[in-house]
């Protein structure tokens, strides 16, 4: 059977560098406040002034909005189709998420419904790159500055991802990154961080991601080793990308897949929509592990419910699929299950 997803091929050439810079930091006793090197290669790789390295994706998101003086009551507007944590850092302020549909086509922020969602309450909004791709941040920077609304970009999907040759969290006031291990820049464990090119703000995320003798921090720190281990998979992380996008055009040789205008999809995810998704992934799960991102919109999680009227999210959560897609994936394998089994059960696709 295919695997959804493998590392084999992504580190198997870099094992023995991973495995020697462990046993260098285990010997030198330094496990923390040591992610400098890391923090000046990453705003190198994505082009910004500086880089918070941090514990995680999540804690990356709720550090940014509290730095844009995100408080009990504001409002901050972003999308109900994303993984809960986006919503979850909303909500660890005590702000309101306040959600709009995504585009039919890209599974983005839907810009055109944007504007008539801003209120006076309004304090951030919260664009989501999701699977590789990215909201069209051309329009929303528009509106944002129209309206004088900092932007905050959920990049935990966007490794590598650019918009007319700029990369993804760098439109915004800050953006945010998630390492987490299936992530398309993955740490050996938890790790996120945060750029920008503001100074006040880098000066202020500096110091709350820890602890201060005279301040209330919090312990979001990132470890030396995980900084060590993302500046080795950093230094491949072009070669790897450069593999996900040739699979990805052979995917979609046989599947109808749309991206942003002027998009550099990075493809961390492959997604297509099914009509009679439960069957298909019943039908094939002796040849192929698929997976569903994301079964559920955060509007209509337990802990995240509210009532909106979300047609596209709804649509989506209920019908995607998503295909490996990673160096060293068996890709014509699995265009041979699916055109095999296409050709048996049309009705089945969107």
């Amino acid at each position: 059977m295919i695997p959804f997803y493998s590392f084999e091929k992504i580190h198997d050439s870099i094992k023995h560098e991973l495995i020697e810079k462990s046993a260098e930091i285990i010997t030198s006793g330094n496990y923390v406040f040591g992610t400098s090197k890391f923090e000046e290669e990453f705003a190198s790789y994505v082009g910004s002034k500086y880089c918070i390295a941090v514990s995680s994706g999540t804690s990356a998101l709720h550090l940014s909005l509290l730095a844009l003086g995100i408080k009990p009551g504001d409002e901050v507007i972003t999308v109900s189709h994303t993984f809960r944590a986006t919503v979850a850092a909303i909500e660890y302020c005590g702000a309101i998420p306040v959600y709009i549909d995504v585009d039919k086509d890209t599974f983005t922020m839907d810009h055109t419904q944007l504007e008539d969602k801003i209120s006076n309450k309004t304090k951030c909004i919260l664009p989501v790159h999701l699977y590789g791709n990215m909201a069209n941040m051309t329009e929303i920077m528009y509106i944002a500055n129209k309206h004088n609304i900092p932007v905050l970009e959920d990049c935990s999907q966007a490794h590598g991802s650019t918009l007319d040759k700029k990369h993804a969290g760098t439109f915004g006031s800050l953006g945010t990154f998630s390492f987490y291990p299936g992530k398309g820049l993955g740490a050996l464990g938890d790790a996120g961080c945060i750029v920008t090119d503001n100074k006040e703000l880098y000066d202020y995320l500096c110091k709350a991601r820890s602890w201060d003798d005279n301040e209330i921090g919090f312990n979001y720190r990132m470890s030396n080793i995980q900084a060590e281990f993302l500046r080795i998979k950093l230094r491949t992380f072009n070669k790897v990308l450069e593999e996900k996008r040739k699979i990805a055009e052979h995917y979609n040789s046989i599947f109808n897949y749309v991206q942003t205008k002027n998009v550099e999809h990075s493809y961390h995810i492959y997604p297509i929509l099914c009509k009679n998704r439960n069957q298909i992934i019943q039908d094939l799960k002796n040849k192929i592990e698929l997976k569903v991102h994301y079964p559920l919109p955060v509007h209509r999680l337990s802990a995240y419910r509210k009532s909106y009227n979300l047609p596209v999210s709804d649509m989506i959560a209920s019908h995607e699929i998503s295909l490996p897609i990673y160096p060293g994936v068996d890709y014509n394998k699995v265009i041979e299950i699916f055109k095999e089994y296409k050709n048996d059960n049309a009705s089945s696709f969107l």
